[in-house]
This record gives C-alpha cells, sequence and structure tokens, in this order.
C-alpha cells in the first residue's frame, strides 16, 4: 500500500538508498575485517584460546610463560634496528654461556612476540651453545608500526636483524629461525640478498601466502567467507598498510633460495595446515630437510617434542655452519 502511495522517482530513491546502505554497511564489515586481522586482532590466550590451536595450546602458553620467566632472568642487551621506511623495530640479544660464532636470529609468530614464541626455543637455542637475538616484528612488542607485516613487510626488516647480529658477533655465523608468521617471513627472505654470513634457514609452521591463509582460516572458523569480501579486505590493505596478500609467496620464495633450509611442522597443526609446510619444503630448490613432529598443534613443535626438534635444529647447523 505504502508503495503504491509514493510516486515513482520516490520509489527509485528509496531504492538507491537502500542499495547505498547496504554497500556502504558491507564496506564497513570488509573494514573491520581489515582492522581485526592487521590492526588490532583478537587476544589469543589460555584463557581465550582458538580452538584451531590445537589441543595441547593451554598446557603450552602455561609452558611458554615459565620459559619467559627464565629467559627474562638472563643476562642481555637490547637491540635497536631501523627499517627503510623508518620505523624503529627493538629486540633482545643473549649470548651463549661459553663464547660462540653462531647466532640464530629468532622471529615470532602473528599477533605474539619474541618470547611469545621463542622462550622455550630460545633456551633451547642458548643450552646448545648458540647465541640468540630475538626480534619483534613492526607492531609488536616494543616495535614501532601502526600495521601487522604478515612477513610481506617484514621480510625486508630481517636483513636489518641480520646486520645487527653481524655487528654483535662480528664475523660470526648467522642463522634465521622463524615461527608461524616469523615461519614464513624467513622463507620469504630466503631468495633476497642475505650476506654470506647468513648459513641457513629454520622454519616452523610457516603459512605459503597471507591470502591462503586468511581463506583457509575464514573457511575453518565460519565455513564460507565470499571471495568478494577477501578481495575487500585486501583492498584495505593495499590503501592503508600499503601490501596485498599475495605479493610474498613462500614457494616462489624457497625456489630461489639462497641458503639450505630446515622445514618443522606440526602434524595436528589446524591453524597453519601440515599441508602449507609440505608445500613450501616440495618446492623448495636449496638444500632442504623436513622433519615433522607427531601430534603438535601450531607452533607447539617444541613444545611436543623439544628433543626431537633440539637434534634437528643441531644436526642442520652442524652440517652447514
Amino acid at each position: 500500500m505504502l508503495c503504491a502511495a509514493l510516486a515513482p522517482w520516490a520509489i527509485s530513491v528509496i531504492c538507491v538508498a537502500a542499495v547505498v546502505a547496504v554497500a556502504g554497511l558491507y564496506a564497513l564489515g570488509c573494514y573491520i575485517g581489515f582492522y581485526l586481522i592487521i590492526v588490532r586482532p583478537p587476544l589469543v590466550s589460555a584463557d581465550k584460546p582458538n580452538p584451531l590451536m590445537g589441543d595441547d595450546f593451554v598446557g603450552f602458553v602455561k609452558k611458554t610463560r615459565e620459559d619467559a620467566v627464565i629467559m627474562q632472568k638472563l643476562e642481555r642487551e637490547p637491540v635497536e634496528v631501523v627499517t627503510r621506511d623508518g620505523l624503529t623495530l627493538r629486540g633482545e640479544f643473549y649470548r651463549a654461556a661459553e663464547p660462540s660464532d653462531i647466532t640464530i636470529v629468532c622471529l615470532h609468530g602473528y599477533n605474539s612476540n619474541a618470547y611469545g614464541d621463542y622462550s622455550t626455543r630460545g633456551l633451547s637455542y642458548l643450552h646448545s651453545g648458540y647465541n640468540v637475538l630475538l626480534a619483534n616484528h613492526r607492531h609488536h612488542g616494543k616495535s614501532d608500526g601502526k600495521y601487522i607485516g604478515f612477513g610481506v613487510l617484514d621480510r625486508h626488516d630481517v636483513l636489518k636483524w641480520v646486520e645487527a647480529a653481524a655487528k654483535l658477533v662480528p664475523g660470526g655465523k648467522i642463522f634465521i629461525s622463524g615461527v608461524s608468521m616469523g615461519g614464513a617471513t624467513a622463507m620469504q627472505c630466503s631468495c633476497l640478498a642475505l650476506t654470506p654470513d647468513v648459513k641457513g634457514i629454520i622454519e616452523d609452521c610457516g603459512y605459503t601466502t597471507v591470502r591462503a591463509e586468511v581463506e583457509y582460516l575464514a573457511k575453518k572458523m565460519f565455513g564460507f567467507v565470499p571471495k568478494l569480501t577477501i578481495k575487500f579486505i585486501e583492498f584495505y590493505m593495499r590503501k592503508i598498510a600499503g601490501y596485498g596478500m599475495s605479493e610474498a609467496d613462500s614457494r616462489e620464495a624457497v625456489k630461489h633460495s639462497k641458503v639450505p633450509i630446515l622445514f618443522i611442522h606440526g602434524t595436528e597443526d589446524e591453524f597453519v595446515p601440515t599441508f602449507m609446510g609440505n608445500e613450501c619444503y616440495e618446492a623448495c630448490t636449496a638444500p632442504k630437510e623436513l622433519v615433522l613432529i607427531e601430534g603438535a598443534g601450531h607452533a607447539q613443535s617444541y613444545y611436543r617434542d623439544a628433543a626431537k626438534c633440539a637434534e634437528a635444529v643441531n644436526a642442520f647447523i652442524s652440517r652447514y655452519k
């Protein structure tokens, strides 16, 4: 009845306004998606676990916190690097108990920090006699930056951390270690202009591309997310954060890796699925090794089987140092 009482032009105006309103709400929803992915992701903790992190997640977090307390009591040196776009990134350097010429640059994962992913691993590296440089990515920890780089931006930052490690231990040998987003970052820097003192990369549960990871998680968490939504979120990423989801492909990077790579992945990883690790391993043309940790969820390889991980890492470093 109402429509019959309105002039045709009024109906057209209402229809256009409705379409504009729906489009505006959709664009706002996509912006919120961008914000929650790149700017302020929801907190994930033992009190608020993500089911995709695996059954051992609560115990893993408890162990991580305990090891972080131990590590933070050790003597360390603050380290700062300045990125090519002018951000100051902050980390900490631990020297091995006995003088060592091997330094491991440690790259943490998404929405975490250096101690969140490298307290347990860091202690293992120190106990094995290596120096440890804990790096905080842009927009993580105490580092500068408004947006998470997902490895696309961070891969270039790694070169700065390598420079810092070389100054801390002149004439030393450097290995780059990364977990999750840090693992992807490590792989994606493998084809860049690494200095000769970088002898190898140790990557754990890194993804193939940001797009593949976002699409995978969206499907796992929400059942279905239209590709148009992903494209809109990427539009905001490009316009605001300055990069797109497919700009850095770990598989393409390791095809041109300049150094050997040790791949580690948990067989029960549902956050960055094990098949992504396998794809990266298969694509790698440099000397490579693959270690699968049975029953390990995301980023929990050391928690599940520290001995096997340490043995693989020590053998890899001994082989290529």
